[in-house]
């Protein structure tokens, strides 16, 4: 797939006003962050490796075969190049993971940069934590990395590799993963995404998220939180009320604090605001929800306000699911860390640039991103990248992308309620509960 078509040059994509790439997506900067692999002259070199990688993580058919056929049939490579895959492999082996990290990460940014004041909750932005994981090949070396969940037999699982993302609220940007293995302790790994967040941002997660700690140094850095209350009890007739189960009180440092702090210093009493609402909605269980918030000026944010907030999280899950489900980030394909490392990367940046073209055909529209198909615009997208692009021909082109992205809308379906569960049965194969080898030689003594 001729993946250049979107990843232009800077005055191309400023004569049809495409902002946000203008300044991340632009052939200069991604060249330069890639390198140059050798002096050599190369069919295969940084960028092009990098843009058919690109286009092969967002086709359905993820194969290294066809991303070749396809990248020789639209003229990124040439006719004669061979069609054999062993030259594209041993170049996307070249390719530095770090860099096609920061590229990835570098995407994120500014479509989050890129956001509508107007989008942003009271014009702050929110950044959602939250955990997931992937599979990966059985292979010794992920193994080792990555190692497969204790309570599977030896043999008989995966490896599994722990993820802990920062994905922004308005646009959808994917900031950054945070990657782990082991028990995958998430708290661990969202620490690592701290320094992503600055002044002003508000910080929104699972009652996971709600430890003293955390809250504490989040707010000295200040970023604010709002998470869900998890096994603290909660007395509403205490501190300052500000209503019908909200108030405002304070949370006392614990004595035993601990061990990952390292002598870092909490303060001895934390102000937060406390507040409990009901959820109740057609044919859900009626649900109980208690949030924390720093974000203490009831006039300002109000319980409602709050409670909104809270439910827009689940439009993060909606998203993780995109990436997983639609870009099959939920099991990756490589066979060494190394290289599951650099498929990540390319997940996240092809990820990335959907949610701009969503974003961007979500404001010609004038409608929420969240009406936008995500698997329509990887369709159109994969479908205006399938020839060669000229310079002239480009803004043409490129507004009917964004015109067609923004007729595909997903229907309005406010509080939708359907079973989750298959029609379909799965074939009626016995589970692989010893190992392949033990299996197959059970085989041959029958036979």
């Amino acid at each position: 797939m001729d993946m250049s078509f979107i990843v232009r040059r800077s005055c191309e994509l400023k004569a049809v006003g495409a902002e946000v790439f203008r300044a991340a997506c632009s052939i200069e900067w991604i060249r330069e962050a890639l390198g140059h692999l050798g002096r050599r002259r190369r069919i295969y070199d940084a960028l092009t490796t990098w843009l058919i990688f690109l286009a092969q993580t967002l086709s359905p058919d993820r194969s290294c075969r066809n991303a070749i056929a396809q990248a020789r049939a639209c003229g990124l490579l040439n006719a004669k190049t061979s069609v054999h895959t062993g030259a594209y492999c041993r170049a996307r082996e070249r390719l530095p993971e770090g860099a096609l990290h920061d590229v990835a990460a570098k995407l994120g940014a500014e479509l989050m940069n890129a956001e509508r004041n107007e989008d942003r909750w009271h014009g702050r932005r929110v950044l959602v934590a939250d955990g997931s994981s992937a599979s990966l090949p059985d292979t010794p070396k992920n193994q080792a990395c990555y190692p497969q969940p204790s309570a599977q037999a030896a043999g008989c699982g995966f490896p599994v590799m722990y993820l802990c993302m920062l994905m922004s609220l308005a646009s959808g940007a994917l900031l950054d993963f945070a990657t782990g293995g082991g028990a995958g302790n998430e708290l661990a790994l969202w620490r690592q995404l701290w320094p992503l967040m600055r002044p002003g941002d508000i910080a929104m997660g699972d009652s996971l998220y709600c430890g003293y700690a955390d809250v504490a140094l989040l707010l000295a850095r200040g970023v604010d939180c709002v998470t869900r209350l998890k096994r603290r009890k909660t007395d509403f007739r205490k501190g300052l009320i500000f209503g019908v189960l909200d108030h405002l009180t304070v949370w006392s440092c614990p004595k035993v604090l601990p061990a990952w702090l390292e002598g870092q210093v909490l303060p001895a009493e934390l102000s937060v605001r406390e507040l409990r609402f009901r959820v109740e909605v057609p044919g859900f269980r009626t649900e109980t929800i208690t949030l924390v918030t720093t974000l203490t000026d009831a006039e300002l944010y109000s319980k409602e306000d709050l409670a909104d907030l809270f439910f827009e999280r689940w439009q993060v899950e909606l998203r993780l699911r995109d990436i997983k489900a639609m870009l099959g980030m939920d099991k990756l394909r490589t066979t060494t860390p190394q290289r599951v490392h650099k498929e990540l990367w390319l997940c996240q940046a092809g990820y990335n640039i959907l949610r701009t073209l969503m974003y961007e055909a979500a404001q010609k529209a004038g409608v929420p991103v969240a009406r936008m198909s995500f698997q329509g615009c990887r369709q159109r997208l994969m479908a205006a990248a399938a020839r060669p692009c000229s310079a002239r021909r480009f803004p043409s082109q490129y507004r009917r992308l964004i015109r067609d992205i923004s007729k595909d809308q997903n229907p309005d379906r406010p509080n939708r309620i359907e079973p989750r569960a298959v029609k379909r049965r799965p074939k009626q194969y016995d589970l692989l509960n010893q190992p392949r080898a033990i299996l197959r030689e059970r085989l041959l003594k029958a036979a």
